[in-house]
């Protein structure tokens, strides 16, 4: 037997028990440490709008990929976009949001599409219910 068998048969045993003995540690645990249970919920996407003017009138810029179910919070008020589509006003064609508040009233809204560094910064939306899949959603933990 040469050298390099003599130690490779000494020295595997010896490896493999150590590797299993070493499974059994655990880091330091302290047990006066208690972990909040934290439950994950989904919440609406919200950005922030601002007003523009362009062509003599007001449009609110919005992030580009601006979808419904979005949450926008606009002068201390937020709306949920229920639909975007093209129209043409004044011949000059332009996208609109149509927008419903928490008093359910909706409104047409004029928009631009533009990220900025004010509307790219996700808020805090509300959150959804469990069953509803379909909305854009950010997934966080309750606070």
């Amino acid at each position: 037997m040469n050298r390099r068998t003599f130690f490779s048969v000494f020295t595997t045993p010896i490896g493999v028990v150590l590797a299993f003995h070493a499974s059994g540690v655990r880091a330091y645990d302290n047990p006066r440490r208690r972990v909040p249970y934290r439950v994950r919920v989904r919440r609406r996407i919200r950005r922030h709008v601002f007003i523009r003017s362009r062509f003599g009138r007001p449009f609110w810029v919005v992030p580009l990929g601006l979808a419904v179910g979005w949450e926008l919070s606009h002068a201390n008020r937020v709306v949920v976009v229920s639909e975007t589509r093209f129209i043409e006003k004044d011949g000059v064609k332009s996208e609109v949001a149509i927008v419903q508040d928490g008093s359910g009233k909706t409104e047409q809204v004029e928009i631009a599409r533009e990220d900025t560094p004010g509307n790219r910064e996700n808020l805090a939306g509300s959150v959804l219910e469990d069953d509803d899949t379909a909305t854009p959603a950010i997934e966080g933990e309750s606070r």
